[in-house]
């Protein structure tokens, strides 16, 4: 009777667990179910945002044509704003022979391939731009999504009978500069310390305090030399912990690199398994990056460099570190690549993967980083992009966009303005749960560090309060 009593309780026991087990399963599933759903909405535009697009539309619709006397030539003779591809403006400079290059961002009703041509020119070329590092040759292969702008770029040879017919399958519109919308603070952005500083950085540490760092004083940006730590306990009142790290006391292998100069940018300081880890550029003479380590488990170190091989861990600037919530740890850097760190966070390993949106579009050129928020991945970058005013004069701004998805690989979503005049930014949880962005530009201060308090909607979207 025990063996049989002690026989059946084992199996209610597994019956439980399983029931539980099965339960608790059920609510991930569904969780991931509606944060997917909740993505799927917000991929493209939405209607609102596109009629945003719309308004900035009103400005800037044309092309961009420029005329030049050669074809590798860099100045051009006369550039000028006209309706279409097709329309041809007089240049008298050119007088019978010279090259034309155009350019506009060019928007498709229909999803899928375009069959673009441009008749009535000699020796027409024409390019896709994706992103800002990334422009390729156009052939029919390319897929293009419908309501995302793509800059299409064209060049050819002139004369007096050049007639040129600019044809693509479906519908389209066109603007001169990328559309944007949002970004724009119902407050002025004023800066939280008077410190000649780019790149702001600001990590809530493990304690009560936080920590900002950023490419320190770039008056001379051949050599900014150091990194510093600064230290505030109510983001307001900051102290300097000093040079945590000075290119003369502390560089080794990176002075066969920098040889003339000293060109130390974006640092970032993150906290990862006990210990303080600084991600930082070599700038000119190497544009690449590497990673250092808190010896002492403390945020003004001292710091030694990780990298084993006695070179950069990063083919390009402006790394970032993203700790998942499985442990894994990956390093970001340039316009959005991403690939995993060992566990030691000393090398790189696995495959690296260039971070786009469905369309090929990626966040930004630089300045990338990235926070996951209700299983939500969000990816900042940093471009410049133009705005236009009500009166329709421009201007233009180095800015902090955002992409976002439910798969660190992607895809993501077409990319938003996150913050006008953001720049090289980071996302960051105050003490008491709020969400910020850092910026280092305003409508009347430059390269000083400043906050943004952002929210997130009920769609999931980022919007600057």
């Amino acid at each position: 009777m025990n063996r049989f009593t002690n026989a059946l309780l084992r199996v209610l026991a597994m019956v439980l667990i399983l029931t539980l087990c099965a339960a608790a399963s059920g609510c991930g599933a569904s969780e991931k179910r509606a944060i997917k759903a909740k993505m799927e909405a917000v991929m493209n535009y939405t209607e609102s945002e596109r009629q945003q697009i719309s308004e900035y539309l009103k400005y800037s619709k044309g092309v961009s044509f420029s005329a030049y006397k050669y074809k590798n030539s860099d100045k051009p003779l006369r550039t000028v704003k006209t309706p279409d591809f097709s329309t041809l403006p007089d240049i008298p400079e050119l007088e019978d022979t010279g090259y034309v290059r155009a350019s506009a961002y060019v928007s498709f009703a229909q999803d899928g391939n375009q069959h673009i041509q441009l008749k009535g020119v000699k020796d027409a070329d024409i390019t896709v731009t994706f992103n800002e590092l990334h422009t390729e040759p156009y052939d029919d292969s390319i897929s293009f999504t419908a309501g995302v702008f793509y800059k299409i770029n064209v060049s050819y040879r002139y004369s007096a009978e050049t007639s040129p017919v600019f044809t693509a399958d479906s519908e389209y519109e066109l603007s001169t500069t990328a559309p944007l919308f949002g970004g724009v603070p119902s407050e002025p952005v004023k800066p939280i310390l008077d410190l000649h500083l780019r790149d702001a950085y600001i990590l809530n540490g493990p304690d009560e305090y936080y920590y900002m760092t950023g490419t320190n004083d770039p008056v001379d940006w051949n050599n900014t030399r150091e990194i510093h730590v600064y230290r505030s306990a109510d983001l307001s009142s900051w102290e300097d912990l000093g040079a945590v790290w000075n290119f003369e006391r502390d560089a080794t292998w990176q002075k066969d690199i920098l040889i003339d100069s000293s060109p130390i940018w974006a640092p970032e300081l993150h906290y990862i398994g006990g210990t303080y880890w600084i991600c930082y550029s070599l700038g000119w003479g190497s544009m690449s990056g590497s990673l250092l380590r808190s010896t002492t488990g403390r945020p003004e170190g001292p710091y030694a460099d990780v990298s084993g091989s006695g070179k950069p861990m990063f083919d390009y600037i402006d790394s970032t570190l993203f700790r998942d919530d499985n442990g894994r740890v990956y390093a970001i850097w340039s316009d959005g690549q991403l690939q995993e760190l060992s566990n030691d966070l000393t090398s790189l390993k696995g495959e690296r993967v260039a971070l786009k949106s469905r369309s090929g579009i990626q966040a930004g050129f630089e300045g990338c980083f990235m926070i996951k928020i209700g299983g939500i991945y969000y990816l900042c970058s940093s471009t410049y992009s133009i705005h236009y005013r009500s009166d329709g004069s421009s201007y233009q701004t180095y800015d902090s966009f955002y992409v976002m998805s439910d798969n660190i690989s992607g895809p993501y979503s077409e990319r938003r303005l996150l913050l006008e005049n953001g720049g090289h930014n980071n996302l960051f949880f105050s003490k008491d749960g709020r969400l910020f962005t850092t910026a280092f530009y305003g409508n009347d201060f430059s390269e000083k560090p400043a906050i943004a308090e952002i929210e997130v909607t009920d769609e999931g979207l980022l919007k600057v309060r």
